[in-house]
């Protein structure tokens, strides 16, 4: 990977942060998420699927309820971005098999990783044949019939690439990556640039401040708002990330369950960046779509009752009252995922007989 970001360097000069993101993540050969497998404990970090069955569940729990809060339909898409081992699909296909109905729902995978393909369908296999894999969303617009969608991206958001601005002597500067000593180093553009600063934020920077912006997240967005205009449908959206604008650095990298230097284990390591839900929810609401106040992600699950759901695997599985205690204290513990994770519900349907306060279930008042 060194040495084809070099190459890059090389032969174009200085690379943005976002390209430097997008080659190690995505290289097609080399890149980080093209590796068998990234997530649990023999990868570098966990998602909350992979850290009990009850995440899962609880989100299947949740489509069966939107499904059955819409008007009638004979049929859904329901789509997932990054799908990871495809741990999060099994759990939510298992808990909705019970409850969903007469209505078939049609299974779409959106991964650009042909490894993790793979063990989503071995995971997958009793689920076929409605589930369908696409390389991107382009290729899913292409394939999905005229059913309502259903999208999902858990901890999608984070892993899409950034910029990021560095405020100097009453100037933006682009952050960029280099060469040095024969090492891939971060550096400054010499030109300073005019970024995409809202309102809220502008004449507001001090000396040394950083303000980052992903178009990457706004782009795939349009796209998947695109898809819910011309279907109508909803999308859940849960990651780690701030409701809000504001200034700092949130780049970070992990390898082996530990915070890493971002310039190092190139292309062997996550690299990502916190979600600005502020900025998803004013280009949906530019765009007509209805977005939910986001909430945190302990407050999603327990409105849920994720609690109730652990008391359950409890009595059942007596001998893992730790191991389950534990999985729902890290899903829902304040210094755990349960306040650093948000989740945000945006929706459009043009139906006469939806209420316009229609209000997805663990969105409701505090």
């Amino acid at each position: 990977m060194e040495n084809i970001l070099k190459s890059y360097v090389a032969q174009k000069g200085l690379m943005s942060l976002a390209e430097f993101m997008q080659i190690c993540l995505s290289h097609p050969t080399h890149g980080y998420y093209m590796r068998s497998d990234v997530f649990g404990k023999q990868g570098d970090f966990t998602t909350a699927p992979e850290i009990n069955q009850m995440f899962g569940e609880i989100i299947g729990l949740w489509l069966v309820d939107c499904m059955a809060k819409l008007p009638h339909e004979p049929e859904f898409n329901l789509i997932e971005l990054g799908p990871g081992r495809g741990t999060l699909m099994a759990d939510i296909l298992r808990s909705m098999a019970k409850f969903k109905g007469k209505a078939k729902v049609n299974i779409h995978m959106v991964e650009i990783s042909p490894k993790l393909t793979e063990m989503q369908r071995k995971k997958l296999a009793k689920f076929e044949p409605n589930i369908h894999w696409h390389k991107d969303l382009d290729e899913l617009k292409s394939a999905i019939n005229s059913a309502p969608c259903i999208f999902l991206a858990n901890e999608f958001f984070d892993a899409l690439p950034i910029a990021q601005y560095e405020f100097l002597d009453d100037q933006w500067f682009e952050r960029m990556v280099g060469e040095k000593a024969g090492k891939i180093v971060p550096t400054l553009s010499m030109k300073p640039a005019q970024p995409n600063l809202p309102d809220i934020l502008k004449n507001r920077a001090a000396d040394g401040a950083i303000f980052e912006d992903s178009p990457a997240s706004l782009y795939y967005l349009d796209k998947i708002l695109a898809i819910l205009k011309t279907n109508q449908g909803i999308a859940l959206i849960i990651d780690y990330g701030h409701d809000g604008h504001g200034f700092g650095d949130t780049l970070q990298a992990v390898k082996n369950h530990e915070y890493a230097k971002i310039f190092e284990n190139l292309g062997s390591q996550d690299i990502t960046a916190h979600v600005n839900f502020t900025a998803l929810t004013e280009r949906a609401q530019a765009q007509n779509i209805v977005a939910n106040p986001v909430v945190t992600q302990a407050k999603f699950l327990n409105d849920l009752g994720i609690g109730l759901r652990a008391q359950m695997l409890i009595r059942k599985n007596p001998d893992k009252k730790l191991e389950i205690s534990e999985a729902l204290n890290r899903l829902v513990a304040e210094d755990e995922m349960g306040n650093l994770f948000k989740v945000m519900a945006l929706h459009y349907f043009d139906h006469k007989d939806i209420k316009s306060q229609f209000t997805p279930a663990g969105f409701g008042l505090e």
